[in-house]
Parts: C-alpha cells; structure tokens; sequence
C-alpha cells in the first residue's frame, strides 16, 4: 500500500487544487472528530484523501468503470450518476493505490449515501466530507457544531438536510440513505 505522503503527492498531481484542498480539509476534519470519537485515525486519512478521486469524472465515465468492475448499477445510480463517484473511487483506491482494508475501501464507498449499519470510521468521513472547514455554508456549520457533541446526532442531521436539499431539487434520494436514517433512529453507529 503506498504511503501517505506518497499518495497526497500523488493526489496533488490528479487533482484539481481545489479537489485536493477539500480532501486534505476532510482529513484535517477526521483528525479533530477522531479525537473525539475514536476510529482508526491512519485508516481514516487515507480514506479521507481518497474519498474523492473519481469525483470529476463524468456520468458515462462512472457507469462504465463501475459496470467494467461488476457492480451492479441500481435505477438511482442511473437517474443521477455521480453518485458512483464513491463506488468508482474505492475501485480506483484499490486498483491504482494498493488499497485492500475494507475499512477504508466502505469509507470511500459509503461517505457520500451512507448505509444501514454505518461504522464509525464511515461516520466520520460521511460528517468530514460535509462539515471540513472549506465548507461555509449554513447547513455545514450546524452539523459541523453538533458533530463535537453527539457524531451520531450530526448523521442524522446532514441526512435530514441532505434529504430535504435533494427533494426541493427534485432529484433521487439512495436507497442506502434512507436505510441509514431509519436505522440510526433506532440503534448506535457501529
């Protein structure tokens, strides 16, 4: 597996600046929320600088990559592509980087719609990924604020606001978001 270092490196090379800045703001941000709430702080920095490497590529680019891989494509996925940009990301992660740990090939596939049973380590990129400093807008600060109190709470929150932000777009909401809701109303990350 490479190293980090190596990687950013790497990264720094693929990335737009502006791609790379995000992810190394979501590393910063999963340091902090380690911190607080545990997980596997090497783990969740490479997934945090990985989360986001199949982000810029297109529809067509994300389909055919993830077809080319077996995964099976759900009507969601078709309706709106870039949401492969997680499932594309951790083929990439392990493809081109040497990534194995399943640990954090599920935080890059999962950090964008979450699933029924998130872990903490996925937790912890889902909020990084929406809360990292970069991000200024009103809905990150609210769920940035009640990610140092209650991690669980702050899943909830970016769901409920993600959800209610994509149906006011009129655009699908996953089905592996809806799971995770429902499932965190009623038992802990895992």
């Amino acid at each position: 597996m490479v190293t980090i270092d190596k990687l950013k490196e790497e990264l720094k090379k693929r990335l737009p600046k502006e791609r790379f800045e995000h992810s190394a703001n979501v590393a910063e941000m999963s340091i902090e929320l380690n911190k607080i709430w545990g997980g596997d702080v090497q783990k969740l920095l490479y997934a945090a600088y990985l989360h986001d490497i199949a982000r810029g590529m297109s529809g067509e680019k994300l389909i055919k990559i993830a077809k080319e891989n077996n995964y099976k494509i759900n009507d969601i996925e078709y309706m709106n592509p870039v949401l492969l940009h997680s499932v594309v990301g951790a083929i990439i992660a392990k493809k081109e980087f040497g990534i194995t740990d399943p640990v954090i090939l599920n935080c890059i596939k999962y950090h964008t719609t979450g699933r029924k049973g998130i872990t903490l380590n996925e937790a912890i990129i889902y909020v990084a990924d929406f809360t990292e400093r970069g991000r200024n807008f009103e809905d990150a600060k609210i769920v940035r604020e009640i990610s140092f109190k209650d991690l669980k709470e702050a899943v909830l929150k970016e769901t409920e606001l993600n959800v209610y932000f994509l149906m006011k777009q009129r655009k699908p909401i996953h089905t592996y978001t809806i799971e995770m809701f429902n499932d965190l109303l009623k038992n802990e990350i895992r």
